[in-house]
């Protein structure tokens, strides 16, 4: 699955924004977050995320391109659920955030519907959502 927003923002304060724990918590299926740093802007960097209502994921940075691509995974028995966040410069300013969701490894047909159930419905709410927090933010810190 796959969903693209355009943001007033550019494609630095972008990543650095979505890389941020503190924004992380943002949302409001997110408890907290707990990670060896404020930011996931490295590879090998791990955390783990504390969900409204209870549970926990547990997470890895796996690929970053600064301002340009984050890849975050998150380790299932026998399978890999990835996210993939690339951000565009827009010719007439601004970014285009994209954020991709996949599936793969052995066993990844066993978390198949459940990834759909779960994100088929709410990722394009998802990312309008971290958007307008995103430009919201954006505006604030250019005083506007």
């Amino acid at each position: 699955m796959e969903e693209s927003v355009e943001a007033s923002s550019d494609p630095a304060f972008a990543f650095k924004y979505l890389t941020s724990l503190e924004n992380m918590t943002a949302d409001p299926g997110i408890e907290r977050v707990e990670a060896d740093s404020p930011y996931r802007d490295r590879p090998g960097m791990r955390g783990r995320t504390y969900l409204a209502g209870g549970g926990h994921t547990d997470w890895e940075v796996t690929a970053v391109e600064p301002n340009r691509r984050l890849v975050i995974d998150l380790p299932l028995p026998d399978a890999v659920l990835r996210f993939e966040f690339r951000f565009d410069q827009r010719p007439e300013g601004g970014s285009v955030v994209s954020q991709r969701v996949s599936l793969f490894g052995p066993n990844a047909s066993e978390y198949l519907e459940a990834v759909a159930a779960g994100f088929g419905a709410s990722l394009r709410d998802g990312m309008r959502a971290v958007r307008d927090r995103m430009d919201a933010a954006a505006s604030a810190n250019r005083g506007t």
